[in-house]
């Protein structure tokens, strides 16, 4: 059985136990949501008492958990050469403006914004939780579900070996396609088409995880319209400006965080480029091009 809620994370959170007998696979799943609904109320930046509003305002991080997300923000943005970066709502509310005022932005007002992001101190580069530079725009999206998807399952999922009480046979958590798996079986993921995203179509690929994370990411249902024409909402921030050569990206990796920031910076590099990264953080992937052309890194994804 598979327990639904809507919305956690401004999306749609299931969750699956299947527990050792004795143990009620309810109650864990209740906990497991519960969890996730904690460290949502940490990370939104829709509730200006949350710990990450208050960051934006203050630069001050009083809470562990947003100190943990800021530091691995820091090392995401380094690993990917400035294709991820924390700070994206600059460039991201310089074309939602755009599309308000019905004109493109300008080549000077885009550079103008790259320059910021580039020119914006790590979040680590202060030694306390008080940092010197105002931080209004610190977006977490990219990393925020992959993150609190892995650390919500898997803390249950300790306490409750540690109580002694017995363990978990298997168990999986989905936030808005952000899933992590953990257990002693595999669980089979289908993977949309991002050219007919419906939920009565059936999926491009397949693929089987165990003990891991999956994130798709892609602009198929995300764009701009300014004066008649569509822009991608995913954005290069190295460029400042929408990208739309990969219309799909479906990475693997070890922790729910690699997966989520993977997965959007992989609709930004090229192919080649993403290949190269994701074998050299241990991951696996699949892309799906705008052209129709797929990429993979592995023979694990089987076409269907």
């Amino acid at each position: 059985m598979v327990q639904i809620v809507e919305p956690l994370l401004g999306t749609r959170a299931e969750v699956s136990v299947v527990a050792t007998a004795g143990v009620d696979d309810r109650s864990i799943e209740d906990d497991v949501l519960a969890e996730v609904a904690r460290l949502e109320a940490i990370l939104t930046a829709f509730d200006d008492g949350s710990d990450l509003s208050v960051f934006r305002r203050t630069g001050q991080a009083a809470s562990p958990e947003l100190r943990e997300v800021l530091d691995l923000a820091d090392e995401w943005a380094l690993q990917t050469a400035g294709a991820f970066n924390p700070r994206i709502e600059q460039l991201t509310t310089l074309w939602s403006e755009a599309e308000r005022d019905g004109i493109a932005p300008s080549a000077d007002s885009i550079a103008e914004a790259v320059r910021s992001l580039e020119s914006s101190s790590a979040f680590s580069s202060v030694p306390s939780t008080v940092f010197s530079e105002p931080f209004s725009t610190t977006d977490l999206q990219a990393l925020a579900k992959g993150w609190v998807a892995e650390r919500a399952l898997t803390s249950i999922l300790e306490a409750l070996d540690r109580s002694g009480s017995g363990g978990t046979v298997d168990a999986w958590l989905s936030l808005g396609g952000d899933i992590v798996h953990r257990g002693s079986a595999s669980l089979t993921v289908g993977i949309e088409n991002p050219a007919r995203p419906y939920d009565n179509v059936a999926p491009l690929a397949a693929v089987e995880i165990a003990n891991e994370s999956l994130a798709t990411s892609g602009g198929a249902r995300r764009f701009w319209t300014i004066d008649g024409v569509r822009h991608s909402k995913v954005l290069d921030p190295r460029t400042g400006s929408p990208v739309d050569h990969i219309a799909s990206a479906t990475v693997i990796a070890p922790s729910g965080v690699a997966a989520d920031v993977l997965a959007t910076v992989a609709t930004i590099l090229e192919p080649a480029e993403t290949l190269e990264l994701v074998d050299r953080c241990g991951a696996d992937c699949l892309l799906v091009e705008r052209n129709g052309g797929i990429t993979k890194s592995t023979n694990r994804f089987v076409l269907v």
